[in-house]
């Protein structure tokens, strides 16, 4: 592993994007020197590490004259707050979460093992757009570590597992794509597909910059630029799943499989995600190189906190809200109702923004039909709620290279013997705990102390692993019971089943930690539901499928501003989703907010600060 330099930073693809976006706005950015670092006007309560994410809502602590309600404390709320904050915005943070702030970068411990909730990896965004939220130069903000093997910079291994077959070797994908000649090789016959391949996935990922450059503009003048100005290859990148483009390119089901293969990153299977996710994450990652924070993944939320607190504001826990209020005269959004002992009403003078997402706002906390019924505003969408995770928290008592673990990705995607993974994925989805466990379950396995050296330092001996496979919330529901915290017998029955199914494959990958687990658990989307209050479970919010980015009506009812007066939506449902892109989505829901002349003080004092 290594650390991310701003060196190599400025000369990537994230900075040419930054510019993309840039020059949408319009805006004269004119470089402005400062001599010290940043300091906030207010350290009343700048207080320990510890405490900050910990915040406990009570009543004497809601600030008077508040401008901003924003809700959730996710990346997408918190860096929303923090730009509002910038402006001179009194915001305060409300999170239903009874431990702790910071939504999916949260982390938690079991029996002394340190575990991630959602951040398992991202791309080196994150600095420059902490620089732009913090105020601060992009040497003060929080840092990155690079995954990737020694003197190697493999960041994620790919086993395209043949169905009763041995170990076979990884597809190594190495960081700045330094994979892509072994590829060809791999596949000497089929240069033609791949040189197509590479030509439409760089479509695809500009089609990202594309759409989220389009989330600054007024709605109107969106709807003008998607119909006369983004050219039509790009939208055709984004219109298909990689089922239905890559037999295009070729018959090679092997090299379909491959090139799909990082499915699970997009949040939705490979026949139903838009290509243009599946793609980007496939070259995306390597691109930029797979990256930790430094401190582990409450970093992101501790170098936000003080920001909106500083300025006034706050960030609660245990702040859970029963409805968003809107007057009825005014027909305005003008606070929320809390949902404790005596329903209190917490006033705002300006916005509430919802980083709930939309079915979460609409369904839940716009209770009045009758606002909804006026504006035309859905509880839900053409486009369902995405499939959600079951997670395998592994403690393992032995180092890393006790186990042979190293700070990679491991990727098991089950094949036919043709090389054909989407008649295995299939026969999944159809039946999850049918057949063999290492011949159906596609499997992403990640070593989340391995990224967090703060962590392991301290615990050389322990290694915490994690496992994701991807579920429907139906193959649960049944259990829920009449509560969060009820389930209904049988539950832990059927998650042990599925314990036994995820520790086959550990094992296969991961022999020498035989005998030496100390841990194993499980969650299903049902806890995803509990804890992130997350509709149905689902890992990023509206299913990524085509129609969601290409559909015009559907981009609309995900637009940021929302048609009722003074509510504003921020987060995956109207971006993208992975923690990173909801930073983004977060900064641009504050520009819209504020206008052009707020985001081009915020653009011009942060993005382009030197050394």
């Amino acid at each position: 592993a290594m650390s991310l330099k701003f060196d190599d930073f400025v000369s990537s693809n994230y900075l040419k994007t930054y510019a993309f976006i840039g020059l949408s706005l319009s805006i004269g950015v004119i470089v402005l020197q400062r001599k010290s670092k940043s300091k906030y006007p207010d350290k009343s309560l700048i207080r320990s590490e510890r405490s900050l994410l910990h915040d406990k809502y009570s009543t004497s602590k809601i600030p008077s004259d508040i401008n901003v309600i924003v809700i959730g404390s996710g990346m997408s709320g918190l860096s929303c707050a923090a730009v509002l904050a910038r402006l001179g915005k009194k915001v305060v943070v409300l999170e239903q979460h009874p431990d702790v702030a910071g939504g999916g970068t949260h982390t938690f411990d079991l029996k002394g093992y340190h575990f991630d909730s959602g951040l398992h990896y991202t791309v080196p965004w994150s600095i420059p757009i902490f620089a732009l939220t913090c105020g601060k130069k992009p040497k003060e903000v929080c840092q990155f570590t690079v995954m990737g093997e020694p003197n190697d910079d493999t960041v994620d291994k790919v086993y395209l597992h043949t169905i009763s077959g041995s170990k076979v070797e990884p597809f190594c994908m190495r960081y700045k794509e330094k994979h892509l000649k072994e590829l060809y090789a791999m596949f000497p016959s089929e240069k033609n597909a791949l040189d197509k391949f590479m030509k439409v996935s760089n479509d695809a990922m500009d089609f990202v910059k594309v759409f989220l450059a389009m989330r600054l503009l007024p709605s109107w003048l969106q709807d003008f630029a998607w119909k006369y100005l983004v050219p039509s290859r790009l939208v055709k990148a984004a219109s298909c799943t990689a089922s239905e483009l890559l037999p295009t390119l070729t018959s090679n089901k092997k090299l379909i499989s491959l090139l799909s293969s990082m499915w699970i990153d997009t949040g939705a299977r490979p026949d139903r995600a838009s290509f243009m996710l599946t793609a980007s994450v496939f070259r995306g990652v390597s691109m930029e190189g797979g990256c930790y924070p430094q401190g582990g993944a409450e970093a992101m939320a501790r170098e936000l906190v003080p920001v909106i607190e500083s300025y006034g504001g706050r960030v609660l826990i245990r702040a859970a809200v029963k409805h968003i209020s809107v007057n009825k005269i005014s027909g305005r959004v003008d606070g929320v109702v809390m949902d404790d002992s005596s329903n209190t009403f917490i006033p705002c003078k300006e916005a509430v923004v919802s980083s709930a997402g939309y079915v979460n706002t609409y369904k839940h906390l716009i209770v009045d039909q009758a606002i909804k019924s006026q504006f035309g505003i859905p509880n839900e969408l053409a486009v369902p709620q995405s499939a959600g995770f079951v997670m395998c928290n592994i403690g393992i008592a032995a180092s890393a290279d006790e186990i042979d673990a190293t700070n990679t990705n491991t990727w098991h995607i089950p094949t036919h013997h043709d090389g054909d993974s989407f008649q295995a994925l299939a026969a999944f989805f159809q039946d999850p705990l049918g057949g063999e466990a290492l011949d159906r379950m596609p499997v992403f396995i990640t070593f989340p102390s391995l990224k967090d050296k703060n962590w392991s330092s301290k615990h050389p001996n322990k290694t915490s692993c994690q496992m994701l496979v991807m579920a429907e919330y139906q193959w649960f529901e049944a259990y829920k019971g009449d509560t969060d915290k009820d389930r209904l017998q049988g539950y832990e029955e059927l998650k042990q089943l599925w314990l036994s199914r995820c520790l086959e494959v550990f094992y296969f990958y991961f022999p020498k930690t035989r005998g030496k687990v100390e841990l194993a658990d499980l969650s299903t989307p049902l806890s995803i539901e509990r804890y992130l209050r997350s509709e149905k479970g689902a890992a990023v919010g509206i299913d990524v499928t085509p129609e969601r980015f290409t559909d015009p009506a559907i981009r609309s009812q995900l637009d940021i501003c929302s048609k009722i007066p003074g509510l504003y939506l921020t987060g995956q449902d109207t971006v993208l989703c992975g923690v990173t892109l909801c930073q983004l989505a977060g900064v641009i829901t504050a520009f819209r907010m504020t206008g052009l002349w707020a985001a081009t003080k915020i653009l011009a004092t942060s993005i382009l600060l030197g050394d």
